[in-house]
């Protein structure tokens, strides 16, 4: 039997500082380095970093081009003010985009609606690479 994203345990904390750090090492080793640097995270359980670490981090990538796109789902209240203050360091002429998925809806089905899948301005705009650490 198939089992719903909403029936599964969520356990452990996520490393939201070495996820950044393993994708950025992968857009520095990228073999185009004419495309602009992405990096989308998935975040499943609470984050451990304080919105101050998460700040300076997204200050950080903002400084270097790096957009990026968070995706949240299943620990929103435990992370939504976080993400938010990470989101707004980030985001350069809205090209980083915060989702947040509530319990019900398929993943999937929300991603394909959000500004994630739509890319920046018409057409999918991939082009980076995404890093997660999980618990």
């Amino acid at each position: 039997a198939e089992q719903g994203m909403q029936e599964i345990d969520i356990e452990g904390v996520s490393n939201f500082t070495a996820a950044v750090q393993i994708a950025q090492l992968a857009l520095k080793h990228r073999q185009n380095k004419n495309q602009r640097q992405r990096i989308v995270i998935f975040v499943a359980s609470p984050m451990r970093e304080d919105k101050e670490t998460l700040i300076k981090i997204a200050k950080k990538l903002k400084k270097n081009s790096v957009a990026v796109d968070v995706v949240s789902f299943e620990c929103e209240v435990d992370n939504e003010e976080k993400l938010a203050a990470f989101h707004e360091a980030v985001n350069s002429n809205n090209n980083s985009h915060l989702v947040t998925v509530p319990p019900g809806p398929v993943l999937s089905d929300v991603l394909i609606g959000s500004p994630i899948f739509q890319g920046e301005g018409s057409g999918f705009g991939f082009g980076g690479g995404a890093g997660a650490a999980g618990g």
